[in-house]
């Protein structure tokens, strides 16, 4: 995912723009005696964020006006790790909050979150759930610790005019690491842009190494004897023949252009200003390149993330609202219908998801970009189906992503210490991309020596 939970929610619908997590009082003394429970909903918008302000208190007014006996105050905090795990220790942890995908494992071992299994069964559609999406918040018990409230998946971006001017099919953009790199050879030598370009820094590298690795069909940690290690320096792994691919690409190929040090935004603005031809990223990006870097829409495209050939596998990332252990099996549930009310709601009702986009299209956010589909087609295609007949972008131009949603395996992150192993991966890309010389399986192996304690100690 991205390096952060704030970043990871760009670009996502009406009733999500706001980062909303529900919480409760640990104690349990909010159930008052003719059965009315308080809930906390934090992540409440500051007021120099009027219109999100304006929207967030207008979700939750409706929801206590459809529910009397569940009343809900409201907070600002928002989710990082040191100070969750502050209020995990004080025992002022709010009920409810979202985090990202890649914290779930841990919280689940340690047990900071409540199992909330029984509260997801009682939800409108909770058996149309995607399976593959709710993964992320299970237990290796099978018991269900979140709901699921964000995610997205790594796809293909690509620059149209430039493909066209490579003599490239823009409708038929590259679908494997071979493919990626012809097209990229044609573009460089063609329009003198860099044909592709990739994250290597500020724990973006290795993340975008991950996704790679996941592409080949392989992944950075496994279990091993009841704990996850690091499995990305194993003499063959995804994470080297990725490694070798970028190369060959970049010193080969000379098709990855002479800067090799972009973080998110970096990339994100080279890619605006027509300096690159293809990169890796989720759908958020179309949202920043046409909003904050004012790009045409008919120029940007986004395909399925690129395979080696033997598998179908992309990187997913997103956010999951969690619940304190200490709620009482009221407030439990009472969060569980917020969340459901707030998040999801708009994921199934074809009329909730219409009027968020019309909304959202009102607002003059981006309509049309692609989104994970958290139910199965039966549930989420007439949503779907609502939303894009208002989009003000070419919805067209991001079919191929589309469709892979259905097709491809959605890999998780690296379930311990994620952010860690992407920082010591950082430097491995980095060497491998600046120095002819440097060996890709001795750089993940001198990356794995870096972070095994940090793994280990992580697990005791």
């Amino acid at each position: 995912m991205r390096p952060s939970l704030r970043t990871a929610l760009t670009g996502v619908t009406a009733g999500a723009l706001v980062c909303v997590l529900a919480s409760c009082s640990v104690s349990g003394s909010d159930n008052a005696a003719d059965g009315t429970v308080t809930i906390t909903v934090s992540g409440r918008p500051p007021a120099t964020s009027a219109a999100a302000l304006k929207i967030f208190n207008a979700r939750v007014a409706e929801f206590e006006k459809a529910n009397p006996k569940i009343r809900i105050t409201t907070n600002e905090y928002q989710y990082d790790q040191q100070s969750f795990q502050t209020k995990v220790g004080g025992g002022s942890l709010e009920t409810v909050v979202r985090v990202p995908l890649t914290e779930m494992s841990g919280l689940i071992k340690r047990r900071q979150i409540a199992d909330l299994t029984t509260d997801f069964k009682g939800l409108k559609h909770s058996g149309d759930f995607n399976q593959v999406v709710l993964g992320a918040a299970k237990g290796l018990d099978g018991k269900i610790y979140g709901i699921p409230t964000e995610e997205y998946a790594l796809g293909l971006v690509y620059n149209r005019d430039l493909f066209k001017k490579a003599g490239l099919d823009p409708d038929k953009p590259p679908t494997t690491w071979p493919e990626v790199r012809a097209a990229a050879r044609a573009i460089s030598a063609k329009t003198g842009a860099t044909g592709y370009a990739q994250m290597t820094k500020e724990n973006a590298g290795g993340w975008m190494l991950t996704a790679m690795a996941c592409s080949f069909g392989d992944d950075m940690q496994e279990e091993s004897g009841g704990k996850w290690v690091n499995t990305f320096d194993r003499s063959g792994s995804g994470a080297e023949k990725s490694l070798k691919a970028l190369k060959e690409m970049r010193w080969a190929d000379q098709s990855m252009g002479k800067n090799q040090l972009r973080n998110l935004t970096d990339m994100e603005k080279d890619f605006s200003a027509g300096m690159i031809g293809m990169t890796i990223a989720g759908p958020s990006i179309i949202n920043h390149y046409i909003l904050q870097y004012k790009g045409d829409p008919e120029t940007i495209g986004l395909s399925a993330m690129p395979t080696d050939g033997s598998s179908k596998r992309t990187l997913t990332g997103g956010a999951v609202a969690v619940v304190s252990p200490r709620a009482t099996a009221q407030q439990r549930e009472a969060a569980a219908k917020f969340i459901d009310f707030y998040y999801l709601a708009p994921k199934y009702d074809v009329a909730l998801g219409e009027k968020d986009a019309a909304s959202m299209k009102k607002d003059g956010a981006v309509v049309g970009a692609p989104t994970v589909p958290f139910y199965k087609p039966a549930i989420a295609d007439p949503v779907q189906a609502a939303i894009d007949e208002l989009a003000n972008v070419p919805v067209a131009h991001f079919a191929p992503y589309a469709k892979a949603l259905d097709e491809y395996e959605l890999a998780i992150e690296p379930p311990v210490e994620a952010q860690n192993v992407y920082k010591v991966l950082d430097s491995a890309v980095q060497a491998v991309l600046t120095r002819r010389d440097a060996d890709p399986a001795e750089q993940l192996k001198k990356a794995a020596s870096q972070v095994k304690s940090q793994v280990e100690r992580a697990q005791h």
